[in-house]
């Protein structure tokens, strides 16, 4: 969600869980892919998107929430940023009632998301992406340990993306969760949408909301000149 104010950084996500309540039956229908194991998402990336890994939908409090993570790696960020086409897709999804939030972190190889150190800056979406789309994403990528603390952090601050306030966190994060490894940053981007879980309710209501999500999805993806999304399947078609 759009934030009202500034957030601390944390160590793991500080946004809302779509996997307790995964919901694999519409997320198939809505993109014609078959759902990771757990259910809780469709990897994107292997359908050629990319800009883009993953799309998942839950049922989050009674509503249903779809979420894109746009940027969440390198060669993502290089597409996105890289080709200036960040601010579009924020603009395509902020077009269809999709919020939009920065979600730069810092990460290591095969690292889950409770093991990462997630920023939460004070700047309005498109903005962040200009950012990195004007110059800092020569920064994306590996920073050796030891330079974490005296070269990267400190220009993560002059950025606007940690403040002087982060830094227990990110001491925290280097002392308990990095190790010896070399640190990634990634200018990762959130994306989500909500609506009322009363759309379930009948099959009719379910065709048309993963129909709504399918047209969502396509238009953002599309504002990245990404391909549409596999024809879907009757629900007894699914593998």
């Amino acid at each position: 969600m759009l934030q009202t104010g500034r957030m601390a950084a944390t160590i793991g996500p500080n946004n809302v869980n779509l996997y307790e309540s995964p919901l694999p039956d519409l997320l198939y229908r809505a993109t014609g892919i078959t759902p990771v194991e757990s259910g809780g998402h469709v990897v994107l990336a292997d359908r050629g998107v990319k800009s883009t890994q993953r799309l998942g939908i839950g049922d989050v409090g009674g509503n249903v929430v779809a979420g894109l993570w746009p940027a969440e790696l390198k060669e993502q960020a290089k597409y996105l940023y890289g080709q200036r086409l960040g601010r579009p897709m924020i603009a395509a999804a902020r077009e269809r009632g999709w919020t939009v939030e920065p979600s730069p972190h810092l990460a290591f190889r095969n690292a889950s998301p409770p093991l990462r150190l997630y920023m939460a800056p004070h700047l309005d979406a498109a903005e962040y992406a200009r950012r990195w789309e004007e110059g800092d994403l020569e920064r994306v990528g590996a920073h050796a340990r030891e330079d974490v603390r005296s070269e990267l952090w400190p220009w993560l601050k002059g950025r606007g993306y940690a403040t002087d306030g982060d830094d227990r966190v990110l001491e925290e994060w280097l002392g308990t969760r990095l190790g010896n490894r070399p640190a990634l940053l990634r200018p990762g981007l959130r994306l989500k949408r909500v609506w009322p879980g009363s759309a379930l309710a009948s099959p009719d209501g379910a065709s048309a909301l993963a129909e709504e999500i399918r047209g969502d999805v396509e238009a953002i993806l599309g504002a990245a000149h990404e391909s549409a999304l596999p024809a879907t399947q009757s629900p007894g078609g699914r593998s």
